[in-house]
């Protein structure tokens, strides 16, 4: 995954102009995302490449035991940081993290290649990362197989022992070559082995591309050439096996997602010059999603914005990706182990937002593991956007949504499975959403509560500190595409708080209020016994400007939100209990 960049560029004067710009706005490069800000989406993939070769990020260990507490603490960290999909190296070099028919047990499980740990990684790693929530994409580096020289044990050779002409020396490493039609064959293979033993939500394939021009294949060339030229043969030898995956693989699993980590440069582009894809690897991704033979790509836009000469600038990358998606998915990879780019983690991620990313995916796990929600671009969980392409047919419903206070302020919610929809898709699993405003915007994803992990019906929420009186609810069914059903019918509740939470307010004098912002009043009113309640605002000649509640109330404390904004700098809040009336005057400058 680590880049190599070529060739500088100058910096332009109209990015240095937005540059500065976004800093005085995010202050600093280290911005604080506003709470219910709409620039957070309520979908994308926030994905974290997990690297296992050299044990970088795992494993650190051959003990068993320490190994499985170490990759449980990995998924619960990503879980806690609203990230929703884990890109697990399951492929590192010609070996597997998983019980391959094909290759070797990864040395790095026991210190021996081709041993048997006791155990299965990617298993462990699915089920854990499944029963959170979030999907796992098995990260399959594919023509780079070794570096070094290792002899396997056991019954599985690695292809290098088994098949030595198939693989040439470039720099110290070894490469399959891409030009042979049997290695292409074996790939396919390896591939389809895991795809069909193991509930992957998709594969990832990288160094899916050549080592350099100066790859030497000269006789893989004369020999299946074919009289083209070798710079286009050599991309059409890497497009073969894209193809030939995927078409074997929608075959099994038609919602198989299928996608790659292409280097961050397609093509040379004005203040973005490095090392090319097209050109010097051989690596024609853009086909691949105008071919439809990829359904997302996450390029590896491993640079800063614009603060080094000599880097491609990010921005003028993560642009050229998303307004050349073909239809498909774009996840911008960003390479947070760069100091330069790391300063700029949530500036990278606003940009990669504003040009339309279906999502980022950040390299490696060890560079962001303590960065909580990422600066608050992270505050909400995140569903993943479904790829219309494979299913565009939301789920029903669900029905008869029931709400129970089962103590005081606490909520068991309670629902019906929606029936099948048109292509018999049930719900995988259903999003709570909660609002002091009527109607709930499901848009927004601080009104999200929860997006269940099953597809269980029933949930208990609690509101320890309520800003309002009123809150509102609906619930949303999901189905395996990531399809989103329209919510079911909206209820309300009302939160009586119990006196024993109202240390702060007077006996006496049960009316209170506060402001946390500029446009509204939070009014705090307890009652004591069964009554008829009004609450209304009077201006400066104790007219009504507004009345807010009109009704009996059980004994209870309620709170209720009221706009500040009126043409009067000072405002009285009357309480008619009963027979009893309470005012307290406010100066709303």
């Amino acid at each position: 995954m680590f880049l190599i960049t070529k060739n500088n560029y100058k910096k332009p004067m109209k990015h240095l102009f937005v540059l500065y710009f976004l800093s005085l706005i995010f202050h600093n490069n280290l911005p604080a995302q506003p709470a219910g800000s709409t620039r957070i989406p309520k979908k994308e993939v926030r994905a974290v490449w997990l690297t296992t070769v050299a044990g970088l990020d795992w494993p650190k260990t051959t003990d068993i035991e320490e190994q499985k507490r170490s990759l449980l603490e990995v998924i619960q960290i990503i879980k806690a940081a609203n990230f929703n999909t884990i890109f697990f190296q399951v492929r590192g070099r010609g070996d597997a993290m998983y019980n391959s028919n094909y290759e070797p047990w990864s040395d790095r499980l026991t210190g021996s290649l081709g041993k048997y740990p006791g155990w299965d990684p990617l298993e462990f790693v699915l089920r854990e990362a499944h029963s959170r929530g979030m999907e796992v994409h098995a990260w399959f580096n594919t023509f780079r197989v070794r570096n070094g020289e290792r002899t396997s044990v056991g019954e599985k050779k690695h292809i290098a022992e088994l098949q030595p002409s198939w693989v040439k020396k470039f720099e110290s490493e070894s490469w399959l070559d891409p030009g042979i039609p049997g290695v292409r064959n074996y790939l396919v293979n390896v591939a389809m082995d895991l795809v069909t033993n193991y509930d992957i939500d998709g594969i990832h394939f990288d160094f899916i591309r050549y080592p350099e021009s100066n790859y030497p294949d000269e006789d893989t060339f004369r020999k299946f050439g074919g009289g083209e030229k070798k710079d286009s043969w050599r991309r059409e030898n890497v497009n073969k096996f894209v193809r030939a995956f995927y078409d074997s693989a929608m075959q099994i699993k038609p919602m198989l997602k299928v996608g790659s980590a292409p280097i961050g440069v397609y093509k040379n582009l004005p203040n973005a010059k490095g090392w090319q894809s097209f050109s010097s690897i051989y690596q024609d991704s853009r086909k691949w999603l105008q071919e439809k033979k990829h359904d997302y790509i996450a390029p590896q836009v491993y640079w800063s914005l614009g603060t080094e000469p000599s880097d491609p600038d990010f921005a003028v990358l993560a642009k050229d990706w998303c307004e050349n998606k073909f239809d498909r998915h774009i996840y911008i990879g960003i390479g947070a182990y760069k100091e330069k780019v790391f300063e700029q983690l949530p500036l990278l991620v606003d940009v990669s937002r504003l040009y339309g990313a279906e999502g980022n995916s950040f390299f490696r796990y060890e560079f962001i593991k303590d960065i909580n929600t990422l600066y608050g671009r992270y505050s909400y969980p995140a569903l993943i956007p479904p790829m219309s392409w494979k299913d565009n047919i939301p789920p029903n419903a669900p029905s008869d949504l029931i709400i129970e206070e089962i103590s005081s302020g606490v909520f068991r919610l309670q629902w019906k499975p929606p029936a099948p929809a048109k292509d018999l898709d049930r719900a995988k699993y259903y999003v709570v959403y909660r609002s002091t405003r009527h109607p709930v915007n499901i848009n927004e994803p601080s009104n999200i509560v929860i997006i269940t992990t099953t597809n269980d019906t029933e949930f208990i929420d609690r509101i320890p500190k309520p800003k309002s009186a009123n809150y509102y609810y609906v619930v949303t069914a999901v189905d395996k595409g990531n399809n989103e059903s329209q919510p079911a019918t909206e209820l309300k509740v009302e939160i009586p708080i119990v006196a024993t939470l109202a240390k702060k307010l007077a006996p006496k004098f049960p009316l209170s209020s506060h402001r946390n912002n500029s446009e509204s009043i939070f009014v705090t009113y307890e009652v004591a016994e069964e009554s008829r309640v009004k609450l209304k605002i009077l201006d400066t000649y104790k007219k009504d400007l507004q009345i807010i509640v009109d009704e009996n109330k059980k004994p209870g404390r309620y709170v209720v939100e009221v706009n500040s904004k009126f043409n009067e700098s000072l405002i009285t809040l009357q309480l008619t209990l009963g027979t009893k009336i309470y005012s307290k005057y406010l100066l709303l400058q």
